[in-house]
């Protein structure tokens, strides 16, 4: 018989045993479920799944194993765009008559990426006769084109020195300064541009943990068993909430804000395009990237402080269903985001106000047809992209078709290309003494000669072109449909609607309440280019006259004088717009204390 000691002792072993089973048991339930998680934590988990999602509707635009065949072997390709428009549709006055749908435009090419072989014959038909023929060709590092109704020779460049070749045709020194030496189409960009694994879940790591800096336990909280209809099909799901006062929120705006401003994992992408725009030429050459980036950030944390006030509440919501996020939810006061994702199958953006859906963005992809449709419900318009494809071994066939709704208006862009692998290019185009001629081999005056020559040919060949076709009508055409609203000049400014936003937006954010002298100081500094005059009104108000690059030095340097000798004073600022809505004002009035 088991005596006292030993009895007690087989079973403080059984307890030991059975702690250790529940301590492994909860250990296993904790990692692997979410049992006994805190609502802050699965809030977080669940958010961060959005970058699954993410990764997921990649698969879609991601390069299938045929287009990575396409980069080592030889191939035939076939485009044909086309365009038709219909004003009208759907009643009994349907028209399909309008010039544009008369054209068409062809490419015939053949393509060897191993050797540098590139050749395409490009044409514009109408009503399928040719209007216009354009021949390109690369052959290892030389490029030339050729417009065969008017040459028999192509123009060839080799790309290297370009800066001479473009000197010898009669550019300026000014304009040599953004001509590149070689032109390096860099196809891995985008690669250069993506953030690898590890620096996203380093980049995830930093930001969620400012979020949860900012916020306790008691923001947070959990709904089960919501029903979430997605794609037309209900689910049932948890919601995890997070609920932020206009403060918190701003908090956590300022502090994501100053930690991106010096984030060189995130700054560094900023640097790799600044080199690429650089190398290429393209754009505003003395734009720094990353100072604008900087400098716009800046602006915002300053107008977000002067406006964080206020008892209005904001929830981000999120919506998880056997483990996977399918809804994130943003809810504020003027408007409510859902944010629905279905792995790569189903994704769909909708931005409302209160019952009104504003915006809607929705994805469908299934086997191997897509659609993209985005609705505007501001201006009605629907844009709708379709893209069938069908692979039979080696030859591809995709269709394309671009549809713009607007009001009973409708303009389809159609694409269509079929891809064929072969083995080798029968007929291979090259250069030679007879069919071509080599810019950078020719004396300055031989070389000028010829761009002069290919110059009046063009202009004769586009003159020929515009007797087929009618721009006007054209034109006509994206005004009906709204597509070149923003070229149009506004009254009296002579600035697209575009460029007067953009131009607003800079004083806009200047504006607010019981500011210091120093940001003023800052703010005037920001627009000291754009300031024409100065009026002083009273002895509590001043306003400085806006006119767009029109710098008045002596005007910012009395302003800058009196705001340095009254630093006590603060200040409200607000803007005023003339006719066109332009602002042509900036009102500073001194706050009484």
């Amino acid at each position: 018989m088991m005596t006292r000691k030993k009895r007690r002792a087989v079973l403080i072993v059984i307890i030991v045993l059975i702690l250790i089973i529940l301590a492994a048991a909860f250990v296993l339930l904790y990692l692997n479920t979410d049992m006994f998680k805190s609502n802050q934590t699965l809030f977080v988990k669940y958010l961060g799944k959005n970058s699954d999602n993410i990764k997921a509707l990649e698969t879609i635009i991601n390069s299938t194993d045929y287009d990575e065949q396409l980069k080592i072997s030889p191939y035939n390709d076939t485009i044909e765009a086309k365009v038709n428009y219909t004003q009208n549709i759907g009643t009994t006055q349907e028209n399909t008559e309008h010039p544009i749908n008369e054209l068409k435009v062809t490419v015939e090419g053949q393509t060897d990426n191993n050797s540098g072989y590139d050749y395409r014959d490009v044409k514009l038909l109408k009503n399928d006769e040719q209007v216009a023929q354009l021949e390109y060709l690369h052959s290892s590092n030389n490029y030339g084109i050729k417009f065969s109704d008017l040459f028999t020779q192509y123009v060839v460049s080799e790309n290297t020195n370009l800066k001479e070749l473009f000197r010898k045709i009669g550019y300026t020194d000014e304009q040599l300064e953004n001509i590149p030496d070689t032109i390096n189409l860099d196809e891995d960009i985008l690669n250069e541009l993506k953030f690898s694994d590890e620096e996203l879940a380093s980049l995830g790591e930093k930001y969620f943990g400012i979020i949860t800096q900012n916020v306790t336990d008691t923001n947070f909280s959990k709904q089960n068993n919501q029903i979430v209809t997605i794609n037309n099909q209900n689910y049932t799901a948890n919601a995890y909430v997070l609920t932020l006062t206009k403060e918190q929120l701003n908090n956590i705006y300022v502090s994501l804000l100053q930690n991106l401003e010096q984030d060189e994992t995130i700054l560094a992408k900023i640097d790799i395009l600044q080199n690429k725009i650089s190398e290429l030429s393209l754009g505003n050459v003395n734009l720094n990237l990353r100072e604008d980036l900087i400098n716009k950030i800046d602006r915002t944390i300053q107008r977000i402080n002067q406006s964080n006030i206020g008892s209005d509440e904001t929830k981000i919501i999120v919506y998880e269903s056997e483990g996977q996020t399918i809804r994130t939810r943003i809810e504020t006061p003027d408007y409510q985001t859902n944010i629905d994702c279905l792995q790569s199958q189903f994704a769909e953006v909708l931005v409302a106000n209160g019952e009104n859906e504003v915006y809607k963005f929705t994805l469908n992809n299934s086997s191997n047809n897509l659609s993209v449709v985005f609705q505007n419900n501001n201006d009605e318009s629907i844009i709708t992209l379709e893209r069938t494809e069908e692979l039979n071994n080696q030859t591809r066939n995709q269709n394309y078709n671009l549809i713009y709704q607007l009001d009973d208006k409708e303009v389809n862009v159609n694409i269509s290309r079929t891809t064929q692998i072969i083995q080798s290019i029968d007929n291979v185009q090259s250069f030679n003494n007879e069919n071509a001629v080599m810019l950078n081999t020719l004396e300055d005056a031989q070389a000028q000669e010829i761009i002069n020559t290919v110059r009046t040919g063009l202009d004769t060949e586009l003159e020929a072109i515009r007797q087929q076709i009618v721009y006007e009508d054209i034109e006509q055409m994206l005004k009906d449909i709204g597509l070149i609203r923003d070229s149009t000049v506004l009254g009296s400014s002579g600035i697209t609607e575009t460029e007067k936003n953009r131009f607003n937006s800079t004083f806009e954010l200047l504006q607010g309440e019981n500011l210091s002298t120093e940001t003023v100081t800052n703010s005037i500094q920001t627009i000291k280019n754009n300031i024409g005059d100065m009026e002083i009104v009273s002895n509590d108000e001043l306003r400085l006259s806006i006119v767009r690059s029109q710098a008045n030095e002596e005007v910012v340097n009395t302003l800058t004088t009196y705001l340095e000798n009254n630093r006590n004073n603060q200040y409200n600022i607000s803007v005023e717009y003339d006719e066109d809505g332009l602002v042509n004002q900036l009102v500073l009035t001194i706050v009484e204390k």
